[in-house]
């Protein structure tokens, strides 16, 4: 099924690390048109050379690094993307931070700042710029935006990162019936807990991040008048989810 990614000009976020890098690398290698960005200029340059030796023979590829606290450099790079590739056909949203685990009384400010701004903000602005400067114009695409399991419950001690995600969670609902008239595809993928370095230790018994991107690879592929909404990925031993 995910053939029918080839030559599709696909943009992700969050690829320097994590489950945007592997998710970089799975769709070079099915010879997709990549646009990809993240924080880290020098991890950056070790994602583009995997790209590179991962590709087909006529990929392109534009990518940068920024902070995704900086709207007009989304903006921009959208711009640049159009440029290089062409119309966007598929915005996936894999920039995510849990940069401080503490309660609603303890957290601090600046801290969910910063989760609410990588989080809910800058996926937000992402597809605001993808909406306007392709698939408005080309009256068809699909936005995929990597949530948690943390928008169907509540736990103690992860509020900033709940409200983040919960905040993105709503802004999708919402413009998936904005836009659904227009055959855009607005999709959300809720994983569970992930063996990623997104955590401070090792958890084999949590999901394979491999098994995370093979998910988001199936979402993508769906063609015609298909669309899977919602889609919840949990390892077996996680149970505060129903």
């Amino acid at each position: 099924m995910s053939v029918t990614l080839k030559h599709k000009n696909i943009l992700v976020t969050g690829a320097t690390s994590g489950i945007g890098r592997l998710l970089v690398e799975r769709l070079a290698s099915l010879g997709c048109n990549l646009a990809f960005c993240g924080r880290s200029s020098q991890k950056m340059q070790d994602v583009v050379m995997s790209v590179v030796n991962l590709s087909l023979t006529e990929e392109k590829h534009y990518h940068q690094a920024f902070e995704l606290s900086d709207y007009d450099a989304i903006a921009s790079f959208v711009s640049n993307a159009t440029t290089q590739l062409g119309n966007i056909d598929i915005l996936i949203n894999c920039a995510g931070a849990n940069t401080s685990r503490d309660s609603v009384v303890n957290m601090d400010i600046n801290d969910l700042q910063q989760m609410l701004t990588i989080n809910m903000l800058a996926p937000c602005v992402f597809m605001q710029q993808v909406y306007k400067q392709s698939m408005k114009t080309q009256q068809k695409g699909m936005v995929i935006n990597v949530m948690s399991t943390v928008c169907s419950f509540a736990n103690e001690g992860i509020a900033g990162y709940t409200a983040a995600k919960s905040g993105l969670d709503g802004l999708t609902k919402v413009f998936r019936k904005e836009v659904r008239n227009e055959g855009i595809k607005v999709c959300a993928i809720y994983p569970g807990g992930v063996d990623t370095p997104f955590r401070e230790s090792a958890r084999p018994e949590y999901l394979d991040p491999i098994s995370v991107v093979e998910a988001i690879i199936y979402m993508a592929s769906q063609t015609g008048n298909v669309c899977v909404d919602e889609l919840v990925v949990k390892p077996m031993v996680e149970k505060n989810y129903p």
